[in-house]
């Protein structure tokens, strides 16, 4: 025998019951307060964690915004932008390279039409490849041929012809250059290109080195690692690679640390035998 079951369901109604269905007028009123109150909360909620967001992004990049946006480097756009209205500046800087490899960014500059760039070798020294970038545009992937930690410096090999270079002067004597003004060529900080000058103040015998190295009065940054240092005519007279104390400075006052071009010379020659 069949069960006869009893038929619970309803049809719903066409339109959403009103409030005053289920609650008088009060309680609808608290209801819709309370309801607001949740999406005030729910959006105060959301603009705190997005804030929370854009100023955890601010703090990782403050860092490099200290060094970049001060009143020294600011100085030095300046500085740079009035050298290189000089003609045979714009011409310096089409041999000097900006070289990256895994994050990492130095100088070096070009003293061959076929590519011999010349850096320093901690720009260098957990690489055997780095990538070349010229100021004309033009980039090409180098090969590291020599390393010297002994002396801060390496040579990176690239493929090309007719590049822009810059003459050596190999002159043993050095020390002739101290209170010459100088130009040297970088990539500081955030910047690419940054002409800037100063002078040579000394020599300096570091620990752990064997032979002098130049002191250099002049607004030297992160970056400009590998810079050509310049003499009045046009040639390269040392390689930027460190800043440190002046020793003979009771201020402490820093200064720019260049190895001669000098010893450029000898590695040079043990790439030709």
């Amino acid at each position: 025998m069949e069960k006869e079951y009893q038929d619970f369901t309803h049809e719903l109604p066409d339109k959403e019951m009103d409030l005053k269905s289920f609650f008088n007028e009060d309680e609808a009123k608290e209801w819709k307060l309370e309801k607001a109150q949740r999406k005030k909360r729910k959006k105060f909620i959301v603009k705190i964690v997005s804030s929370m967001l854009v100023f955890a992004l601010l703090i990782s990049g403050l860092g490099m915004w200290f060094d970049v946006f001060n009143i020294p480097a600011l100085r030095f756009v300046e500085v740079s932008n009035r050298l290189s209205k000089q003609s045979e500046v714009r011409e310096y800087k089409k041999a000097v390279v900006t070289l990256e490899w895994g994050g990492v960014k130095g100088t070096g500059f070009n003293i061959a039409p076929d590519g011999i760039i010349v850096t320093n070798d901690h720009v260098v020294e957990n690489t055997n490849r780095v990538n070349v970038h010229f100021g004309t545009g033009e980039s090409f992937v180098g090969k590291v041929i020599a390393k010297h930690p002994e002396l801060d410096l390496a040579i990176v090999d690239i493929e090309a012809n007719n590049l822009p270079v810059l003459p050596l002067n190999v002159e043993q004597e050095w020390e002739k250059w101290e209170s010459e003004k100088i130009i040297f060529i970088g990539n500081p900080l955030a910047f690419t290109q940054i002409a800037n000058e100063g002078k040579i103040v000394g020599k300096v015998m570091l620990n752990d080195w064997d032979v002098p190295v130049m002191m250099i009065e002049a607004p030297i940054y992160k970056g400009n690692s590998g810079s050509p240092v310049l003499n009045q005519n046009g040639e390269v007279i040392g390689v930027i690679f460190a800043t440190l104390q002046n020793p003979e400075m009771e201020t402490k006052e820093i200064i720019g640390a260049a190895i001669p071009s000098y010893y450029i010379k000898a590695i040079l020659e043990e790439l030709k035998e």
